[in-house]
C-alpha cells in the first residue's frame, strides 16, 4: 500500500510541474482590446550599462511596440535606479507572451534577469 502511495504522489507531482499549460496559457498579464495601449513597466539602472531587450520581437504579431522610455526613481543620489516604461498596443487577437532580458548589449553572456509577460488580445 505504501509503495502505491509513493508512486502516486510521484506521478502527480511529476505531471503538475510538466503541465505546459498551467503557467502560459491559465496565466495573462494583459488582457487587452485591438487598438489598445498597455505598458510594462521593467526595473532598471541605466548607470550600469544594462538594459532590457525584447527578446522575441520578430516572432510577435499580436502587439506591436510603440515607444520605450527610461523612468528614474524619485531619489536624486547618483547610481539610483530607475524603470524603464515599453508601451504596446495590440495589433490583432491572440495570445503570446513577450520575452524580456535585461543584460549589457556589448558583453556576451551578461544577462541578469529575465521576464516574461503573456498578453491575450481580443
Amino acid at each position: 500500500m505504501r509503495n502505491y502511495f509513493i508512486i502516486l504522489m510521484f506521478s502527480l507531482t511529476y505531471l503538475g510541474c510538466n503541465s505546459k499549460g498551467s503557467n502560459s496559457i491559465n496565466r495573462v498579464d494583459y488582457d487587452i482590446e485591438v487598438g489598445e495601449l498597455f505598458q510594462v513597466e521593467l526595473n532598471a539602472n541605466r548607470t550600469t550599462g544594462y538594459s532590457w531587450k525584447w527578446m522575441n520581437s520578430e516572432s510577435i504579431s499580436i502587439v506591436d511596440s510603440i515607444d520605450l522610455s527610461y523612468k528614474p526613481d524619485t531619489s536624486a543620489l547618483v547610481g539610483s535606479g530607475g524603470a524603464e516604461i515599453w508601451i504596446f498596443k495590440g495589433m490583432k487577437p491572440g495570445i503570446d507572451s513577450l520575452k524580456f532580458e535585461y543584460s549589457r548589449p556589448w558583453e556576451q553572456n551578461s544577462v541578469s534577469k529575465s521576464k516574461v509577460v503573456t498578453i491575450r488580445v481580443k
